[in-house]
Order: structure tokens, then sequence, then C-alpha cells
């Protein structure tokens, strides 16, 4: 029987923010508000959903819709790193995926440790 290979997770989260291929994991899934998970879930054809810098504030005009434009924006900023989850798209069909970084189990055929 063959060992699978081990990776750090430092080193999959170095690899998926770099990827310019696309990647496959399986992570397994988890929903503490709803009291569900548990299902093991894999991945493939899978890119970071957003490079770079996260998305500004936007300016607040005076007005009515003011405090819904602040409420729509702050409603986008997900906080990856401070909640520990990457958005991942497929590049076979565009659909999105939030990852809890702590439940990928495996990352392109390797076990992920922590």
């Amino acid at each position: 029987m063959e060992a699978k290979q081990v990776i750090p997770l430092k080193q999959v989260l170095a690899q998926m923010a770099v990827a310019t291929e696309p990647f496959s994991l399986r992570y397994v899934k988890c929903n503490e508000q709803k009291g569900t998970g548990g299902e093991v879930v894999e991945l493939h054809q899978q890119l970071l959903s957003q490079k770079g810098q996260p998305e500004p504030a936007p300016a607040l005009g005076p007005g009515p819709g003011a405090g819904d434009e602040l409420e729509a924006w702050v409603k986008r900023n997900p906080n990856h790193f401070e909640n520990m989850t990457r958005n991942l798209v497929s590049k076979v069909n565009g659909h999105y995926t939030k990852v809890h970084i702590y439940l990928i189990t495996e990352f392109e055929g390797k076990k992920v440790i922590i």
C-alpha cells in the first residue's frame, strides 16, 4: 500500500494564491448555524475568485439611499483572512464556492495537514 503524500495548509494557501492553472481539492461541509455538515465535496478546475486588493468602500453622497449603498458594500466584504475562508470559482461553469480553509482535506491529490 502506497502512502499518500502530504502538504501543509500554509503551502496549499500559497499555491492557491499564485495559481494560474486550475486545481482540484476536497473539503468537508460544515454549517454551525444550521447544525449540518459532514458531506465530503470534491471540486475540480477551481481558481481563487478574487485576486488582488479588496474592493474599496463606496463614496457615500447625501440622500436617502446612502445607508443602503454602504450596507450592500459591507455584505460584499467577506473578510476571508479573518474568517479563514476562501472563495473559489469553477473554470467549467463559473460557479462560486466558499471554503473554510481548516476543512480542506486534500489538495491536488495530496493530504492536507495543519
